[in-house]
């Protein structure tokens, strides 16, 4: 497993990222997420993970079939402007090869936008960088949501 220090190595100085360390990724992040909510390959559906006193997690079914499954994971925080979803992460799931793929983290392809190497990362490494930010946020919601009661979103 890749500590933090390689993960930064990887990303930002020029090494090249393979396809395989990323997978390495997606694979982990798939046995987290697994993990947090177990019955996810039978959801078709929203769901709310409900865990006291944490705030309630959401997760967003956007398109489901047999292989694969489009979600959102977030918290819906209330603000002076209304209600947002933070950090609203979609990722896509690929339940046969056992991935959890991020496609973007607040609707964005990129986290650290104003990086100085930005220029220097492949496509790998912005792949790379959104889903070590998602292996860290589940690492979070393992922390605090497990044995959380999933219910269905209403």
């Amino acid at each position: 497993m890749m500590n933090d220090q390689a993960q930064t190595k990887l990303i930002y100085n020029k090494e090249k990222v393979t396809y395989s360390s990323l997978s390495e990724v997606f694979e982990l992040n798939f046995k987290k997420i697994s993990r947090l909510v177990p019955l996810l390959p039978s959801v078709k559906g929203d769901l709310i993970g409900i865990k006291k006193p944490s705030n309630d997690l959401y997760l967003i079914c956007h398109d489901k079939s047999k292989y694969t499954g489009t979600y959102t994971l977030t918290h819906r925080i209330n603000s002076p402007h209304g209600v947002i979803n933070r950090p609203d992460i979609r990722f896509k799931l690929y339940f046969d090869a056992k991935l959890l793929e991020v496609d973007s983290i607040c609707k964005e392809t990129r986290i650290n936008s104003h990086h100085p190497l930005i220029n220097d990362c492949s496509d790998l490494a912005f792949q790379l960088e959104l889903n070590v930010f998602m292996l860290r946020w589940l690492d979070y919601c393992l922390d605090r949501y497990n044995g959380a009661e999933w219910v269905v979103r209403k």
